[in-house]
């Protein structure tokens, strides 16, 4: 009778955290320029609080709900950062390797020819390899046309910007991954502009994020394993935790109870990245809640997808604070995770060292004003109470 009544007390306590916590955030999405967004806060074994709140598709009224899937930007690396480790403990690579003993093409940086890019470097994001904003651009593939919404705009500046950013958009062809991170880094090729594309530090010295060495490190995996980047995912992290709403559009994967995604506050196309391993995977708050349930695992101590060593190493704290990195987590004395944006959206995923609490922000709307600072505010609502677990 006693383990009943405690069951009971504790069951009563924790609905009406829920419930504080659905007041607090009703509020905060009411009063908020966000279309719709969804939240999750898990334990080690389960999600213990799941809502939506307002809409996936603005026009039709379609709610935003736990199981809504979309885009989950630079989160994505959270996958490939298993992936690497998976790699590693099957035998088909080291973090140590230079990278150039693995890819069909040689990358150097020009201001340091001697020097070998190494794979750890792609993770820790120390690499000296540069994005180039102009040429990462080129990355973005969408179905059908974005319409000129920015002729909308007051601020004229703002509009020229966004208007050669969609005009950029609008042009740009799907290539393969391997032939797209060619073009760049190989000296000669159509692409590559030395001063854009790598830094004027030496590799392994000074921490700049590259989303182009997380998508090198991806084409390594496909290059060491002989299988597809997106097929590996899949064999190895989302197929053993039943991730079935988690996926790759156009990679064996057709998403369902999609939302649509508002930048600027205007609906989006339909889109791809022809880099789609830094931040094109596809999810919501209940599938990823499962892989941050193993991650918490995992740091905790249990062999589960990978080794407790593997965690140890893909979790460790960066050799300095200026590195910010562990293998491509974020890794900082209070939580370990990561965060993303792209256009229309925006995304948060991490959990707390102390306590193995995890939190999940997933919102379909970006760039609008005061958009970061409500996301802000979402996600140090959840983490208030995440603490007071």
């Amino acid at each position: 009778m006693l383990v009943l009544i405690l069951a009971i007390n504790t069951s009563i306590k924790a609905q009406s955290i829920n419930d504080s916590i659905t007041i607090e955030l009703s509020k905060l999405s009411k009063n908020s320029n966000l279309v719709g967004f969804s939240v999750a806060i898990v334990n080690q074994d389960s999600v213990m609080y799941a809502k939506g709140f307002g809409y996936a598709n603005k026009k039709t009224k379609k709610t935003y709900t736990i199981h809504t899937v979309q885009p989950i930007a630079s989160i994505s690396k959270t996958f490939l950062a298993v992936a690497l480790m998976k790699a590693q403990e099957i035998g088909k690579l080291r973090l140590s390797d230079p990278i150039n003993d693995y890819l069909p093409f040689k990358i150097y940086n020009p201001n340091f020819p001697n020097e070998n890019i190494t794979i750890q470097q792609l993770v820790n994001h120390t690499s000296s390899i540069l994005d180039g904003d102009a040429t990462y651009g080129k990355t973005y593939i969408f179905k059908n046309k974005i319409p000129p919404f920015y002729n909308n705009f007051t601020d004229n500046e703002l509009k020229a910007e966004v208007k050669t950013w969609v005009d950029l958009f609008n042009k740009n062809e799907m290539m393969p991954l391997g032939e797209f991170i060619k073009k760049q880094y190989v000296e000669g090729q159509i692409l590559y502009k030395k001063e854009q594309h790598f830094s004027i530090n030496r590799p392994g010295t000074v921490y700049k994020y590259s989303n182009m060495g997380a998508n090198i490190a991806a084409f390594i995996i496909e290059q060491t394993t002989g299988e597809n980047y997106a097929e590996f995912v899949k064999e190895h992290i989302l197929i053993p935790l039943q991730m079935n709403n988690t996926g790759w559009r156009g990679k064996n994967y057709e998403p369902r109870d999609t939302s649509i995604l508002y930048w600027y506050g205007y609906p989006m196309p339909d889109g791809d990245l022809i880099t789609y391993p830094d931040g094109n995977l596809m999810s919501n708050v209940i599938d990823y809640g499962k892989f941050l349930s193993t991650m918490i695992r995992g740091y905790e101590g249990e062999d589960n997808l990978l080794t407790t060593e593997s965690y140890k190493e893909m979790m460790k704290d960066p050799v300095s604070s200026d590195f910010r990195k562990g293998v491509f987590w974020t890794v900082d004395s209070e939580k370990i995770g990561h965060s993303g944006s792209d256009l229309g959206l925006l995304s948060h995923a991490y959990f707390l060292r102390e306590n193995g609490i995890g939190i999940i922000v997933f919102v379909n709307t970006s760039d609008t004003e005061n958009g970061m600072i409500e996301v802000r505010d979402i996600y140090r609502t959840l983490l208030k109470y995440a603490k007071k677990q």
